[in-house]
Formats: structure tokens, C-alpha cells, sequence
């Protein structure tokens, strides 16, 4: 199976911001690849295709925010939603056990991203009025690195201040296809703190999935940060609107709790 190219750097558009997140693609769209040639099942080719359209779609999103005022937009949108369209369609198809020959490969994802970013990407964020607007729009994340004196946005909390219990969580590695458990030790608005069985290595993208108390589920893509022995800390990649406000309340619940144990 020939696996497919890494980030080529001439498809570079000069916004960090951007660059990153089509790295993510290609990776995430590698990761179907390898499913798909492993034939692994179509449960979890169904999770890879639904991560796809999540990122595709909060991708979509940050570009957007940026080019709504300049001419060509209408054409650019148009674009971006026959792709998330026909990514809707194949998910379907594939839950529903059908297929028609038109199921979305990894092949033609790729060279959708290679043709978008030379004749749609490439043309707007070169433009002057573009490098202005993105300068600033530098996302930051939770990193969990091992270094005590390294300081973090947001504090960590034990499972055990969120639910009476362990959390477990289904664990897939999508880059070397193994599927597993995990228990997640802490966790914050940026990421987890997992203990897990099995391997995984730095910069690895995991899928995890689990109940968190007994009204939030959650399906997340997240990378490898720092392995130490079986404890590995991973951050979220472009988590849903749903994920990010239940660990904002969360956050601030838990630390109201803490400031107001304090004061008594």
C-alpha cells in the first residue's frame, strides 16, 4: 500500500495558523488511508471519516472568518461546502451499508487539499490585505509538559473532583490502528492527562471516546504531547462547540468549589 506524501512545505501559505491546520488534515487523511488498507472495520472507518468532516468543518471555519469581505468569497464558500457535503453523503452511505462507487477516498482527498490550497488558498491569504488580518490569530493550546515550573492556561483537575469513579475511555490510535482502553487521570479546557496500557508515541492522533458523568458524552481527536512511561498527556484538536463548553463550565465550577472551600 503506498502511503500517502508527507506535508510537502511548498504548499506552505504563510500563516502559521492556517499551515497547521492543513498538516492536520494530511495526517488525518494518511490515518484513513491506512485504515482503509488495513481494512480495519467500518465502525472505525466511520469515527476517521466523521473526525474528517468535524476538522474539515472548524477548518472551513477559520479560513472564512477571514475572506467574507473580499470578492471572490461567494466562490471560496462554495467550495468548501460541496466538499462537506459530499463527505455527509459518504458517511451516510457507509451507515447505511450502501454503496454507489462514489465513497470519498483518501486519494481524492488529497489531491482536493493540494488543488484547493494552489487555486483558492494560496491566491487570498498572499493577498496583502490577508497577511494584516491573520498576523494576530495565533490559536493557543493546554500543553502538558513534564516541567513543574512550566506554566500552563489552565489548571489541571483529578477525575476524581468530576465524578465518584474512574473515567474510562475507548482509545483508538489512528496512526498505527490499535484500538484500547484508557483512564483519564485529569484533564482541562486544552486536554487529558491518559493512563493507558499500550504504546503510544509523541505526536501520535488518538481518537478517545467516553461518558463523563452521566450526561456528556464525548468523541475527541487528540495528539500526543509527552509519554512518560504509561502516562501520556494529549491536547485536543479542534474539539466540538459541545466539548469546549462542558470543560469551560466545568473549569470554573471546579475552581469556584476550590476558592469557596477555601474562604470556610
Amino acid at each position: 500500500m503506498q502511503s500517502i506524501a508527507p506535508w510537502d512545505p511548498k504548499l506552505k501559505i504563510g500563516n502559521d495558523t492556517i499551515d497547521n491546520q492543513h498538516k492536520v488534515l494530511f495526517d488525518l487523511i494518511k490515518d484513513f488511508k491506512n485504515a482503509a488498507g488495513a481494512e480495519e472495520s467500518t465502525r472505525i472507518k466511520d469515527i476517521l471519516l466523521g473526525v474528517l468532516l468535524d476538522y474539515f468543518f472548524q477548518h472551513f471555519r477559520t479560513e472564512e472568518e477571514y475572506f467574507n469581505k473580499s470578492t471572490d468569497h461567494m466562490r471560496h464558500c462554495l467550495e468548501h461546502y460541496e466538499l462537506i457535503k459530499n463527505l455527509n453523503t459518504s458517511i451516510i452511505d457507509s451507515r447505511n451499508n450502501r454503496t454507489n462507487g462514489n465513497s470519498i477516498s483518501s486519494d481524492f482527498l488529497e489531491n482536493w487539499m493540494i488543488e484547493h490550497i494552489e487555486n483558492f488558498d494560496r491566491p487570498f491569504f498572499g493577498t496583502d490585505s490577508a497577511k494584516s488580518d491573520l498576523k494576530n490569530s495565533s490559536q493557543q493550546v493546554d500543553e502538558f509538559y513534564s516541567d513543574s515550573n512550566n506554566r500552563r492556561q489552565y489548571k489541571r483537575i483529578p477525575h476524581n473532583e468530576v465524578v465518584n469513579g474512574e473515567i474510562k475511555t475507548d482509545c483508538y490510535n489512528a496512526m498505527h490502528l490499535r484500538s484500547g482502553k484508557a483512564t483519564i487521570i485529569n484533564m482541562s479546557p486544552g486536554g487529558l492527562l491518559l493512563c493507558c496500557a499500550f504504546r503510544h508515541r509523541i505526536n501520535d492522533l488518538l481518537v478517545v471516546s467516553c461518558s463523563i458523568g452521566s450526561n456528556f458524552q464525548m468523541k475527541e481527536k487528540v495528539r500526543v504531547k509527552t509519554a512518560d512511561n504509561n502516562m501520556y498527556g494529549v491536547e485536543f484538536i479542534s474539539p466540538s462547540p459541545e466539548t469546549i463548553k462542558f470543560f469551560t463550565t466545568l473549569y470554573g465550577a471546579v475552581h469556584l468549589n476550590r476558592t469557596k472551600s477555601k474562604r470556610t
